[in-house]
């Protein structure tokens, strides 16, 4: 059985042009997730998917391998989950029985522990449910969430919400945070996603969940980056 790690990057990003490869405190973004994957030790093989020269020289140079990502699998509106399908699909000698993890280069404070955290926690329950992925807490409740229905006006959108008069008494929901997503490849292909009715979850601070989809958050991100390196936050 194999562990394989895919870090999915493309070079045409949109809001943040050439993101993958922008220096974060001195180093290419994309060297954070590469660095954490092979330094917890828990990967077979760390792979960079990108069509992209640069984010390939990057890649190698940071320790990963590379796969060539194909042209059609570069554009705008391909999720990670299509580029991991589409590899599964060319790499034949990967068995069901093998466990396939994507990062996401956006979210560079996931660490090596938080990665072998995971992995425990998914080796020791994957007979439970063969998925699992990183989540942190909504940091404003989710329950008082309106929906808009005119320029002016928005609804209530869970109306049990705003029966409660305390936030702090709101029952707990947590996202996605695109720091790790981890399956057996039989429960990929099953499901065609990392996603399933009932997931294992790994719980992260929202320190270190902090993903970068804009430019302010790239902002943000230098700051923190500044700081976590001196002490762990």
């Amino acid at each position: 059985m194999k562990s394989i790690c895919i870090i999915p990057a493309r070079g045409g990003s949109k809001r943040i042009p050439r993101k993958n490869i922008l220096p974060l405190n001195g180093k290419p973004l994309i060297s954070y997730s590469i660095r954490a994957a092979i330094d917890s030790g828990i990967f077979d093989e760390v792979i960079v998917s990108t069509e992209d020269k640069e984010i390939k020289e990057a890649a190698i140079q940071f320790g990963a391998k590379v796969d060539d990502r194909p042209e059609h699998m570069a554009g705008d509106t391909v999720t990670k989950v299509q580029v991991v399908k589409e590899y599964l699909e060319r790499n034949t000698e990967i068995t069901d029985d093998d466990i396939i993890t994507a990062l996401l280069p956006t979210c560079p404070f996931r660490t090596a522990t938080h990665l072998k955290e995971a992995f425990a926690i998914f080796n020791n329950h994957k007979h439970h449910t063969p998925f699992l992925i990183g989540v942190t807490e909504y940091e404003f409740p989710i329950q008082l969430a309106l929906s808009p229905s005119d320029d002016d006006v928005m609804n209530i959108t869970f109306e049990d919400g705003y029966n409660i008069t305390r936030s702090q008494n709101i029952e707990k929901r947590f996202h996605p945070n695109g720091a790790m997503y981890t399956a057996t490849v039989k429960a990929f292909k099953d499901n065609g996603t990392f996603f399933n009715e009932q997931m294992l979850t790994y719980k992260m601070s929202a320190i270190h969940s902090y993903d970068i989809d804009y430019p302010y958050q790239f902002e943000i991100a230098e700051v923190l980056a500044k700081k976590i390196q001196n002490y762990e936050l």
